[in-house]
Order: structure tokens, then sequence, then C-alpha cells
């Protein structure tokens, strides 16, 4: 299959060569009169008073310049610019501009190891918890108090309701 294959790859680069026929030598005039004859600068596009009077100033250019040091170069580009889309894909109302400098807790981020950037309980929830454990005696102790104003009562012989608290 692959001698197949390659059978066929040989035979289609080869067929372009034999098929093609040399191409024609170009006509050469045999005096400068019959080649000013035969090209007509018309057709070409081309104003050859405009391409004359360039090379009359590059002429009187060159004569008035004699440094051989100073060489002048002249570009004409004829084409459409492209346009410059400045702030393409920038965000300047939501966050920070791209490539402007780092805000103080970046900085304070990059700096600060990992190990010290934050406590290793966090404030907030140390304090909730202790005002949490204080919350929970003070219940406590104000139940404990209760039972106890009840057992005295009942022991002097007063009739009075239970206490709601429970332990």
């Amino acid at each position: 299959m692959r001698s197949l294959a390659l059978l066929i790859l040989i035979a289609a680069f080869a067929m372009p060569a034999y098929a093609q026929d040399p191409p024609p030598p170009p006509a050469q005039p045999s005096t400068e009169k019959e080649s000013e004859q035969q090209i007509d600068a018309s057709k070409m596009g081309v104003s050859l008073s405009a391409i004359k009077r360039g090379l009359r100033t590059a002429e009187t250019k060159e004569q008035l310049s004699r440094d051989g040091l100073r060489l002048q170069f002249q570009v004409q580009v004829y084409g459409e610019s492209p346009r410059i889309e400045v702030l393409k894909g920038i965000d300047l109302f939501n966050g920070q501009v791209p490539g402007s400098a780092p805000s103080h807790n970046q900085m304070m981020e990059f700096w600060t190891p990992v190990i010290y950037r934050t406590p290793a309980l966090p404030l907030s929830t140390l304090a909730f918890w202790a005002a949490e454990q204080v919350w929970q005696k003070s219940k406590k102790s104000q139940c404990e108090e209760e039972i106890a104003n009840y057992r005295a009562l009942v022991m002097q012989g007063v009739s009075v309701s239970a206490p709601r608290c429970s332990q």
C-alpha cells in the first residue's frame, strides 16, 4: 500500500515538469528608437512629467550637497493606517489600572512572609468565643441562684412556683 502511494506521489510531481512548455524568449529591440516606440507610458498609469520633475529635483539636491557622507532617503508609503485603540480591554472604573504602582496592601502582602500575615486564631473569633463563655457563665450562675432561693423558700414553708431555668 505504501509503495502504491509513493508511486502516485512521484508521478504527480513528475507530470507537471513534462507537461509545461518552455517560456518564449523575450523579444529584444534592435535599436533604441524601437524600444521607445514600443512602450506606451500612458497605458502604465504613471506620469512621465512627474518622474522627470522628481529626477530634476533630486539632481539639483545632489549638486548642492557635494558631501558624499550625507545620505538622503525618501520613502513614500501609500496606504491606510491601522486604527490605534489605546484603552482597549482596560476597565478604568473597576479595579486598579494595569501597569500602575501596587497599593499599600499589595506591598504588605508581597513583603510580609505568609507565617506572619495573619494571627493563628482570628481575633474576631476569639472575642466571640470569650463573650459566649461569659454569657453562658452568667446564665448558669443566675439559674443556680434562682434554685437556691427556691429551696430556701420551700424549707420555710412558703408556697412558691418552681424556677423556670434548668441546668
